[in-house]
C-alpha cells in the first residue's frame, strides 16, 4: 500500500469535494446559478489534471492494491470531474479497476462528454422516455446497479 499516494489522492479529493459543497450552498443560498466558488472549482480542476497526470507518471494508474477500495473511490472522483481531459478519463476507465458503479459513472460521463448516447442513465435529468428507462434498467441490471 502507498501511503504516500493515498494521501496525497484523499487530500485532492477532500478539497475537490469542500470547494463543491461551498458552491452548492453559495448558489442555494444567493439564488446565483454562478459564483466565484464555481471559478474555484475550474481552478481546482485543472490543478488537479496536472496533479493526475503526474500521479500516473509516476506510479501507473491507481488500483485497490496500490491504495486500497476508498481512497480509489476518491480518486474515481476526481478523474469524474476532469470532464476537460476526456482523454484522461477514458484511460483512467480502461486501466483502473474502479467498481461496477464508479465504472458506469464514468462510463456515462465519457460518452456524454463525447456526445455519444448513455449507457446506464447515470448522467441524466428527470425527463427520460420510457425506453430510454427501459435500455438504461437492462444496462444497470447487467452491471449489478439499482433500477432508475
Amino acid at each position: 500500500m502507498n501511503n504516500h499516494l493515498k494521501n496525497q489522492i484523499n487530500e485532492m479529493a477532500s478539497l475537490d469535494q469542500r470547494i463543491r459543497h461551498m458552491a452548492l450552498e453559495n448558489n442555494q443560498k444567493t439564488g446565483e446559478e454562478y459564483s466565484q466558488y464555481n471559478a474555484l472549482i475550474y481552478i481546482i480542476d485543472g490543478i488537479h489534471q496536472f496533479r493526475i497526470h503526474k500521479i500516473i507518471e509516476e506510479f501507473g494508474y491507481p488500483d485497490v492494491e496500490s491504495i486500497g477500495d476508498e481512497c480509489l473511490k476518491n480518486f474515481w472522483l476526481l478523474i469524474q470531474h476532469q470532464d476537460f481531459d476526456i482523454n484522461l478519463q477514458k484511460r483512467c476507465l480502461e486501466n483502473c479497476d474502479f467498481g461496477a458503479n464508479e465504472r458506469a459513472h464514468l462510463t456515462d460521463r465519457v460518452l456524454l462528454n463525447d456526445g455519444k448516447p448513455k449507457v446506464y442513465g447515470t448522467q441524466f435529468s428527470q425527463n427520460l422516455s420510457d425506453d430510454e428507462k427501459v435500455i438504461f434498467n437492462k444496462n444497470r441490471q447487467e452491471f449489478g446497479l439499482q433500477s432508475i
